[in-house]
């Protein structure tokens, strides 16, 4: 089906947390986008989609991902990555800048767009590399990366060193109107840990890392960040406990995101799935997953994100002490959310589904993540009561290192819409990727 012909999405539940509408009815799509919500009586030749029985809400919005090309397509590629995202219900996704080369200069970056819109299934944000050759030293030139077309700035893993460097790179973004994406970790304490220091580490004999680490970090972050003005500051993948406080103190502070994984299992998933439940910042204990599922819902943290961070399967088989961190996320995002938020009873859908939508597109100023007419028709069709079993050897995703290989999980997800055009139906990826110019 073209993105330009007319299209009827009849009979599903349509769920925009971004407007608040929550109701069934039929949605209008025509020429990439939303043409009409309501009831469809158009005459015109349409093609019709079922959705009766199913929920449908704007495209998931994924803030941070990790693509690996260029220079490790063996863990990952813009085109498995990205198809993996529509699998997974996501029409754009942001790629972090821990790449080689990495995005840190106009030429870099334009040679990455050029790769995206040759080989991505879905949107790709690109997040500039907040140091030259991520060397944790150099600022990078942030207006020659947004004029580049890049949508944020992070330091990934790469953390700054200094509260001047830190200060000067959120000055930096209030400048251009950009979000500074933080990556909250003082590797003082952190490194040579392999998982949470704590009861479980204790036992399996393994070495941990400190529990104050993030909110170390994050005290680093907050004296930067005090001073005139409120610098656009974001920080990513929060776990703890203790960072959720700090959070909370911090008024009129920065928004933050954390991941599934966080909400669904704590440090005692390393018993049983071992390096495929290694990731950085580590599972944390129940108080910990308690206080983010908490946090979620008073709107302390506001977005989840991924993370998606794949590897082969040799470098996971290495074991705890030298495999890398990382898991695949991708395709089981949404489910993970669906079981540890909605289903538990902790929040509404339209609420979950807005960390998934509104949220992330409010925060880079997307336009997608609203189901209204002249939005993009970038939409998602899933069955809520649905069950699927996780199985890791039928990832689109070249990556297969996740902790929740075998679960049954809520949530399937049926059809997919780029810009109008029908990109996952009933569950299996089209035979024709989207075209270049939607990148």
């Amino acid at each position: 089906m073209s993105a330009d012909s007319a299209t009827v999405i009849r009979g599903g539940r349509i769920i925009c947390p971004g407007s608040g509408l929550d109701l069934q009815t039929d949605i209008l799509v025509r020429d990439g986008a939303i043409a009409a919500v309501g009831t469809n009586r158009a005459t015109e030749p349409l093609h019709v989609i079922d959705a009766t029985g199913k929920v449908v809400c704007p495209g998931l919005i994924d803030v941070h991902v990790h693509l690996r090309e260029p220079g490790a397509e063996q863990k990952e590629t813009i085109r498995t990555g990205t198809r993996a995202a529509v699998r997974g219900g996501f029409t754009t996704v942001c790629a972090m800048p821990n790449t080689s080369p990495a995005p840190d200069i106009p030429e870099n970056v334009a040679a990455i767009r050029e790769r995206v819109r040759r080989d991505a299934w879905c949107r790709v944000g690109l997040i500039g590399a907040a140091t030259v050759g991520n060397d944790r030293f150099h600022l990078s030139d942030f207006r020659a990366l947004r004029d580049a077309g890049c949508v944020a700035i992070s330091d990934d893993a790469f953390m700054l060193t200094t509260r001047e460097q830190r200060r000067e790179a959120l000055l930096r973004c209030a400048e251009l109107g950009l979000i500074f994406l933080a990556h909250a970790e003082a590797e003082e304490l952190s490194a040579g840990g392999v998982m949470h220091r704590g009861a479980v580490a204790e036992r399996l004999g393994l070495p941990g890392q400190h529990p104050e680490t993030e909110v170390r970090s994050l005290a680093e972050w907050r004296e930067a960040w005090d001073g005139p003005g409120r610098p656009p500051l974001h920080i990513a993948h929060l776990s703890t406990a203790a960072g959720v406080e700090l959070l909370r103190d911090w008024s009129d502070g920065p928004t933050a995101e954390t991941a599934p994984h966080y909400l669904a299992l704590t440090d005692e998933a390393v018993a049983t799935h071992g390096a495929n439940a290694k990731m950085n910042p580590p599972l944390r204990t129940e108080q910990d997953r308690q206080a983010l599922i908490d946090a979620l819902c008073d709107g302390t943290i506001a977005v989840i994100a991924t993370d998606h961070a794949p590897h082969t399967v040799q470098e996971k088989a290495a074991g705890m002490l030298a495999a890398p961190f990382g898991i695949v996320g991708l395709e089981t995002a949404l489910s993970v959310v669906l079981a540890e938020l909605v289903e538990s009873g902790r929040m509404k859908l339209s609420q979950a589904l807005a960390t998934m939508t509104a949220a992330p597109a409010a925060l880079l100023g997307l336009p997608q993540g609203l189901i209204e007419a002249g939005a993009p028709a970038d939409l998602l069709i899933f069955e809520p009561d649905s069950r699927w079993s996780v199985d890791a050897e039928e990832f689109v995703s070249l990556g297969r290192n996740t902790p929740f290989a075998g679960r049954e999980l809520p949530g399937f997800v049926s059809t997919v819409l780029l810009a109008g055009r029908v990109v996952l139906d009933r569950g299996r990826l089209a035979d024709t990727q989207p075209p270049a110019h939607l990148n």
